[in-house]
């Protein structure tokens, strides 16, 4: 029986009630993300506290991990609080739309869901991860940025159609791309992953590279290695 729990160097995350479970795709993204040293920082659709605590490792910033669903909210908010880092971190059983800080944000994150709900999962919690019915591309645009600090950045990961999609809705919205990060599982092969910044100063040449996550031997690639090295137990 596999464990209820994946294992960090320096914290665990419980995910028996998460529809999303720690993804190598999403621990890519967390070691990814150029993280504001200081933030505050807004983790929208925590989920099981991944990024948050990803972040955290590497900051002195406060973290707020917002929520929709009521057991996933609880078990981030238990892995927080048995983390290192726990006085940095708050999570908030709340949708992004009923969301109202009184604060702007520094940096805010988010693995977005992408599926349109028209092939709902058998699991609930899995149908909310993963479809985007209740948080459309739309409504995460103007809700960022309304959220965002005047010289803040957003830092998001979607399969790269639906990344293209968003810069175009971005540009018009006055958010401009940064940097962009194409991720394909080995060399030659079609990213499945697009990781991006973006900011409200616009880039005359914004920083594209690709990167994958295993070799043809079916290793991870250096580039994985060194910068899931400080999560991974056995990097």
């Amino acid at each position: 029986m596999p464990n209820s729990y994946f294992q960090f160097k320096q914290f665990r995350i419980e995910q028996d009630q998460a529809g999303m479970k720690v993804t190598t795709d999403g621990c890519l993204f967390g070691a990814l993300i150029d993280p504001d040293q200081e933030g505050p920082i807004l983790d929208i659709g925590t989920g099981t506290g991944l990024l948050s605590l990803m972040l955290a490792q590497r900051t002195l910033a406060t973290i707020d991990g917002i929520e929709i669903d009521a057991g996933v909210a609880k078990q981030a908010s238990e892995n927080m609080t048995t983390s290192p880092w726990s006085s940095r971190l708050t999570t908030h059983h709340t949708s992004l739309q009923k969301f109202e800080p009184r604060k702007k944000y520094k940096q805010i994150i988010s693995n977005p869901p992408f599926f349109k709900n028209n092939s709902p999962s058998s699991s609930k919690k899995r149908t909310l991860a993963i479809h985007s019915d209740l948080l459309p591309m739309d409504n995460l645009l103007e809700l960022s940025l309304r959220l965002l600090d005047q010289n803040g950045t957003l830092w998001l990961m979607y399969p790269p159609h639906e990344m293209s999609t968003f810069i175009k809705k971005a540009i018009d919205q006055g958010l401009y791309l940064q940097k962009q990060v194409l991720v394909a599982n080995r060399p030659g092969e079609v990213p499945i992953r697009s990781v991006c910044s973006f900011a409200q100063l616009q880039s005359l040449s914004p920083i594209k590279t690709e990167l994958s996550i295993r070799t043809e031997q079916n290793e991870y690639t250096d580039e994985f290695k060194v910068l899931l090295k400080d999560y991974y137990l056995h990097l």
